[in-house]
Parts: C-alpha cells; structure tokens; sequence
C-alpha cells in the first residue's frame, strides 16, 4: 500500500465516545472455556442457519440487534439513498439497512454466506447480494451490477486485514462514496481519526479525503465468535475536493512525502526528512523553516496544513527530491 499506513497496531487512551443508548444483552451465552473465544457455543438463530465462521477470512458475526440498529442509524439514510454495504456477512447488517435505504447492494466474499443472506432479504425488493472479492472491482462496477449507481453510502463490518485497502479503494473511488461507515478494530480506528499530537500516516490520508468521526466502541460481546479485541465504529464524510488543495496528478507526490515524514514518527522531522530526501542539515532546517514548521516536532503533531506548506516549499526548492 503506498498511502495508507500498516504495521503494528499501536496502543491509545480510552476516547470519550460511546453508544448513544444502553445495550441490552444480546442473549445468554455458555462461558467460553479456558478463556478461548473459539469454544463460545453459536447463537441459536446461527446455529439453525448452520453457519460457521472461516478463521482465515476473519469472520466474527456481529449478532447484537441493538448495535446493527445503531450502525444503520449512524448512516443517516434516506428512503431514496443507494447504499454499497461490504462484507454482509448472514445479513443482520443487511437487513437493517434495507429497512432505512431504497436500495441496497451487498457485497460478500463467502459464496455460502452471500447465499443466506440473500435468502433473509429475499423479499426486500430494494436488496441486491453478491458473491465477490470488493477488492477485485470499482464500487462503480459493483453497484452496476445491481442497477444502481451514485450517489451512494458505504456500509462495511471489516477485518482487521483489508480495513485500510478497502478504506483507501472508497476513499479514492470515482464515484467516491458520500459517507463511509466502518466498523473496525478500535486502534485501527483511533489511528484513522488521529487528532492534537496523535496523527499518523493512516489518519493524514484519510483526511485528504473526507472527515473521520469515531461513533462508538462495540465490545467483543456483539460478536460471535467474540474477538479478542475491541472495535469501534467510524464515519467519514467524504469532501468534494481533498483538502490537500492539490491536482490529483499531483498526489502520489504530496503522499511520498507525508510517507517520509512518518517513515520514523518517533524522530524529530529534521533529523527524518534530511536522510529520507538526501538534503543536508542546514537545508532541511531552512525548508522547514519557510513553511513554519519548527524542526525539532515530529510527524504527529503536524496538520494537513503543514505538510501542504512543506510540500510546496520543498517543491520550489527541491524539485526533483520527490522523484524516486
């Protein structure tokens, strides 16, 4: 991936948002044994369906009515609105959603959830399911293949796996989605939204883009399997045009260098960007200097705002520093 930031996921203070209403338990379940959420005995409504979660495609089922009502009203849908929902899994998700939006189109890798979940919203006449890699097409393709198009919302429970391939693919779509709702791991969604002395090369790239908001955290026990962490569910606005304020032919270079900077965010930018773009010390000192960024921060404290003005002067002075 060459915009969006993965690795290790690093640890963050509790945020201060929470669900809107108190959640109510999703029903008795047998104690896992020996602390292993695997030997959780299935929700009934599951386990009549005979649906089993596949490990290597990072299953975990959100089965908490509460909590998929929540994620469908934090879509703020429209009778009208056309909705791109990704991993639909047995279809709760679906469900809920078709019952806010005029239509719905769900995407689905596994062939024999896609199949069951198409069966639960077989008399929506607004749901569309398919069996697919969301990866291997445009969400303009996908939502043609069910007569639909822009504009439209996404909509997706994802693992932890493809969160930032998937994001950077809606992001960067044209047409690009009004809204993404995701529903991810909690660090993942910390470093997304970022914030005062907190940002990252995830949480810069999707600011380009649109304006994230974490929504709220959703415990383990919505799940079933219960994962071993916690998630939580973010919204990003998507912009009209990327608050870079940069041509989109010009972006792979704005993004090379935002890269640079939190190639090592635990050092000073001075110290980083001297090695990464081979420019001698005093140098580097003026170029952050003219675009008011004082040398001794480090990539986190910095703004969209800052890494613009750098560009530009690095651009000026530099022009061919950005080309490898």
């Amino acid at each position: 991936m060459d915009r969006f930031e993965g690795g290790a996921r690093p640890t963050s203070p509790t945020p201060s948002s929470a669900p809107r209403r108190r959640r109510r338990n999703a029903g008795a379940r047998p104690a896992a044994r020996s602390g292993d959420a695997r030997f959780v005995a299935p929700p009934q409504a599951l386990r009549r369906l005979g649906v089993a979660p596949r490990r290597a495609l990072g299953q975990h089922f959100l089965i908490d009515e509460l909590v998929l009502g929540d994620i469908a009203d934090a879509c703020g849908l429209g009778s009208t609105d056309t909705v791109l929902e990704i991993g639909a899994g047995p279809g709760g998700l679906t469900a809920e959603l078709a019952r806010r939006a005029g239509r719905v189109v769900a995407i689905e890798l596994d062939e024999e959830l896609a199949a069951l979940a198409r069966r639960r919203v077989a008399d929506v006449p607004g749901a569309c399911l398919l069996a697919a890699d969301v990866l291997d097409f445009t969400p303009a393709e996908l939502l043609a293949e069910c007569d639909a198009g822009a504009p439209y919302v996404a909509v997706g429970n994802l693992p932890y796996y493809i969160t930032q391939p998937v994001v950077r693919r809606l992001l960067e779509a044209d047409p690009a989605p009004a809204r993404i709702v995701v529903l991810v791991q909690r660090e993942v969604a910390r470093r997304m939204v970022g914030g005062a002395g907190r940002e990252s090369l995830l949480s810069m790239s999707v600011k380009c883009y649109g304006t994230p908001q974490l929504v709220f955290d959703v415990p383990p026990s919505a799940f079933w399997p219960p994962p071993k962490v916690q998630s939580a569910l973010v919204r990003i606005e998507r912009l009209r045009e990327n608050a870079a304020g940069l041509p989109p032919e010009r972006l792979p270079r704005f993004f090379a260098l935002l890269r640079m900077g939190y190639s090592e965010p635990r050092k000073q930018l001075h110290n980083v960007l001297r090695v990464a773009l081979g420019i001698p010390e005093a140098a580097m000192r003026a170029l952050l200097e003219a675009a008011a960024i004082g040398p001794e921060q480090r990539a986190q404290h910095l703004q969209l705002a800052d890494w613009r003005r750098l560009f530009d002067v690095l651009e000026r002075g530099h022009p061919r520093a950005l080309d490898a």
